[in-house]
């Protein structure tokens, strides 16, 4: 059982790949692609769990950040059915918020509360931000720190949750930028993702190009800026 569960899990992350190269060659419209990856998601981390659920009866040394991953993960997938620009914003509306109360209020303290756990407790932090694309899932910053968070964390993680991973974060970086084109943290950590994560620096460059052009604010602008060097170096010995 174990094994089939395993062939299963290989087969929708080769899936999950092959949806991304479809997107973003123009094969696939929208909404198909969000239909077929909510699927494929959800049924990833289900199968996830329940692999870890059978791991956890051998006796195996498992590291915190990888239980944090798994938890992430499967979080993730239930929660949408499927730091380091943060401070930024301090002071400022954010994406999605706005000064009158009902839903946009209850984001507001939902955003606020995930920002302030984000690297102390990154589970937590996820499953709030998850929790604000209950209301708003279009809301460019719950998209783009989740899907940071997720990068970060599975740095600890190896094979196919580390791609679930990296594929979920992707792809929802990718929804922020579609949902407010004039959000630089979305480009920008993209463009991380990609160059320290995956190593596309061509597809980095693309991402940073428009972080920069953004004008990110001044607090990150040398740390921007070193990640640019080192990737227009990377692209021009052809990685």
């Amino acid at each position: 059982m174990t094994d089939e569960l395993r062939d299963e899990q290989r087969f929708l992350l080769n899936s999950l790949r092959d949806l991304e190269r479809e997107r973003e060659a123009g094969d696939i419209d929208n909404a198909d692609y969000a239909t077929l990856r909510d699927g494929y998601v959800a049924r990833t981390a289900a199968i996830t769990r329940e692999l870890e659920g059978t791991a956890a009866h051998v006796d195996a040394p498992v590291t915190p950040w990888r239980k944090r991953l798994i938890a992430a993960a499967v979080v993730l997938a239930v929660a949408v059915g499927s730091g380091v620009l943060v401070a930024r914003f301090s002071g400022q509306r954010l994406p999605g918020q706005s000064a009158t109360g009902g839903i946009e209020q209850s984001t507001a303290g939902l955003l606020a509360s995930a920002r302030q756990l984000n690297f102390s407790n990154p589970s937590k932090s996820i499953e709030l931000y998850s929790q604000v694309l209950k209301l708003e899932p279009d809301n460019a910053e719950a998209l783009t720190y989740r899907s940071w968070l997720l990068a970060l964390t599975a740095r600890e993680a190896t094979g196919d949750v580390k791609q679930l991973a990296l594929i979920t974060a992707v792809s929802d970086l990718l929804k922020a930028q579609q949902a407010d084109p004039q959000y630089p943290d979305a480009h920008c950590f993209l463009g991380i993702v990609y160059f320290r994560f995956l190593e596309q620096a061509s597809l980095a460059k693309k991402q940073l190009d428009v972080c920069v052009a953004m004008n990110p604010p001044a607090s990150v602008t040398s740390f921007v800026n070193a990640i640019v060097k080192e990737v227009n170096a990377a692209v021009k010995r052809g990685g």
